[in-house]
Formats: C-alpha cells, structure tokens, sequence
C-alpha cells in the first residue's frame, strides 16, 4: 500500500521533532521515516555505536525504545492524533544485528522497523512492531505494545500547521 501524503508529512516532523528533543525521544534521531499510513510507520534506521551492546549488536533496550517510539507514532496517524502512554511492553529477540565498530566491524546493519495499530479501545490502543534486518529481511524482533491515550492533541505539541 501506498504511504499517505498527509501521514507520511505527520511522520516526518514527528521524527524532527525527536531528533531535536533532549529527553529519551532522542534515540530516534537517526531514524528515517518510510513508509505512513492511517495506523501503520515504517521507519529505517542505519545502527551505530551509541545502539550496541557489548557484543556489537544491537542492545535490547534501544530495541524496546525503538518499539515505543514507532508504535506510539502510529497512534498519532489515527482518528485519536495523540501518542500513547506505555502500559505494557513485551519484545521477543530473534536475530541480532551487527553494529558497525571501528576496528572491529566495518560494516554495520541497517534495519526496518514496521510499527502498526492492532486495535482502538475507548482507553487503550493495542499495537505490534516487527524489526527486520534490511540486508536480508530477517526479522530479528517482534513486540507488542498497549498503551493508554496522552491526554494531548499530536498536532498542538509538535507545533504543526494547519495548511
């Protein structure tokens, strides 16, 4: 399916916003934005030092945010246009990613994180992400995600424009 102009600009000054902020939201600075639609973000993210663990993949935490962050973006591209509160977070890891290190790793991965809304409650909103290698498509986490609604308009705290 084909990303929504409106989505895909909802999106992508979301993950400036990110980018700019100093809190945790930050570790999304490096994510690109893919793929948006109502209820589903597709971002892209190039790994580096600052995601590995001491085995030179990605480390589960940056994972679990990654999660959190994409899957809570989704939220804001539905009819609720706010972000969710975590109230439960669960990730399986399946794979590992490389991680490009100076000499030790020349090359690291790049990988794919499909975030997407199961299902709208009244107070919770029930979502899913899928992490993929981009190389060679193997998934190397699923997670799912419940989250309660941020009582905030997405539009009013990421200053957007109404044209």
């Amino acid at each position: 399916m084909c990303s929504s102009p409106n989505y895909l600009r909802l999106a992508n000054v979301l993950f400036r916003n990110y980018g700019a902020m100093k809190n945790f939201e930050r570790c999304a600075e490096k994510c690109r934005v893919v793929h948006a639609e109502k209820g589903r973000l597709k971002v892209e993210m190039e790994l580096g030092e600052e995601h590995a663990n001491l085995h030179g993949t990605l480390h589960g935490g940056m994972t679990a945010t990654l999660v959190d962050i994409v899957t809570s973006t989704a939220i804001c591209l539905t009819k609720r246009q706010t972000d969710g509160i975590s109230i439960d977070l669960s990730v399986s890891f399946l794979a590992p990613a490389k991680i490009a290190i100076k000499f030790v790793c020349l090359s690291g991965d790049s990988i794919l994180v499909d975030g997407f809304v199961s299902r709208l409650g009244s107070s919770l909103c029930f979502t899913g992400a899928d992490i993929y290698r981009k190389s060679d498509g193997t998934k190397i986490a699923t997670a799912l995600h419940t989250c309660a609604y941020a009582k905030r308009d997405v539009k009013t705290w990421a200053n957007l424009d109404e044209k």
